[in-house]
């Protein structure tokens, strides 16, 4: 049972850690000082606007963080009076507290329009935030899990999916015999996640730590970035992207072992290398956004003439053609060329001594005399 202390406390910003753990900063700070912490969270979560409002209006009580004893034996001994004789970690609340923190102390990473305080009240009053103290991490769990899981304050992608992903292997570490589905089973029954969103984001995570593991060797962050795009591929199994890289449907898929096997390791490459690109830059990327993925990448990889096509120019727009058959590329590319054609006939005039045109024209009589032979 979660273990807290009643009513609010008033703790001193001084007091509080933010919280090295915290999957807004894709669990990369675990080694990370406060100082780097606060960086990361100034530089990603774009707090300007809170900032804005704090400096003007304070710090509403109404909205209180939520911290653990950085020593969890000391949580018998706080009281009311005592309260700022101890350190804290904030376990809900690290970008109003890193707003606060920057706000009361000049940083130098941070720029120069950052919001700044004007009124002493508002800056005394902003020396302690109102905190919710509970015992330990564990404790928070299932708050945090509906919260920006299934609640109103979603994590994005990569977030939701590594928090899910480290929660179901904690779970899964307790249980009288490991069991992932029973463990994933477990946390949806915590949040009330009745859409299997729990099981999609565990294998989301899953995919993206073999991607990690098999395929690449540059810095994950750009994927991470850009980790909704896994979602949009695979959905819950049934696509084309899943079943290029031999992912079976969710429902019917083993969490023990690998999921991608030997075999469809340099497919998963190609999906990587096509969505995500070659480096850490995104370079040779061919998904500039989601909806081509649904639009184009998809219906390529139905098509096998398609997927060689794309394998072997990095093409998608050639590659997509090439879904409707070869009749209506060739028919339709007649139809494409004429119409162009059609669309400069009036400024011919205007540019016919111009040699770039005379020289393209000429190109393009003797493609049309190659066709007629063809045709012959």
């Amino acid at each position: 049972m979660a273990e807290r202390k009643e009513g609010l406390f008033k703790i001193n910003v001084e007091n509080l850690a933010l919280d090295q753990y915290n999957p807004r900063l894709y669990g990369e700070s675990s080694k990370d000082k406060q100082e780097v912490i606060m960086e990361k969270i100034y530089v990603r979560e774009q707090i300007e606007e809170l900032a804005s409002s704090l400096a003007v209006n304070g710090y509403f009580e109404e909205e209180p963080i939520i911290v653990v004893p950085d020593d969890e034996r000391d949580f018998e001994n706080i009281n009311s009076s005592n309260v700022n004789s101890f350190s804290y970690v904030v376990i809900e609340g690290n970008r109003r507290t890193t707003s606060v923190k920057l706000l009361l102390k000049k940083y130098s990473f941070v720029d120069d329009n950052f919001p700044k305080i004007e009124a002493k009240t508002v800056r005394d009053s902003l020396r302690q935030i109102p905190a919710i103290i509970y015992k330990r991490r564990e404790d928070v769990d299932t708050y945090l899990s509906v919260r920006h899981i299934s609640g109103n304050r979603k994590w994005d992608a990569f977030a939701k999916a590594k928090y899910i992903f480290d929660k179901v292997n904690s779970i899964n570490r307790e249980l009288p015999a490991p069991d992932i589905e029973k463990a994933i089973q477990i946390l949806e029954t915590r949040i009330g996640d009745q859409s299997n969103i729990v099981k999609k984001y565990y294998i989301y995570f899953k995919i993206f730590q073999e991607i990690d593991d098999h395929v690449i060797d540059y810095s994950t962050k750009h994927i991470k970035d850009r980790f909704s795009l896994l979602e949009v591929s695979l959905a819950a199994g049934n696509t084309s992207v899943a079943n290029y890289i031999g992912l079976p449907p969710f429902k019917k898929i083993n969490l023990n072992g690998d999921l991608i096997d030997s075999t469809h390791v340099d497919n998963l490459r190609d999906v990587t290398e096509w969505i995500f690109g070659k480096d850490e830059h995104g370079s040779g990327s061919l998904i500039n956004d989601s909806r081509q993925i649904n639009s184009l990448l998809k219906p390529i990889l139905q098509n096998k003439e398609a997927v060689e096509h794309l394998k072997t120019y990095a093409d998608l727009d050639g590659a997509y053609e090439l879904t409707n058959g070869e009749e209506n590329l060739v028919v339709g590319n007649i139809k494409k060329a004429s119409k162009l054609l059609d669309n400069i006939l009036a400024k011919v005039p205007k540019y016919k001594s111009h040699p770039d045109f005379i020289n393209s024209l000429a190109e393009h009589q003797a493609s049309l005399e190659s066709v007629r032979k063809l045709m012959k």
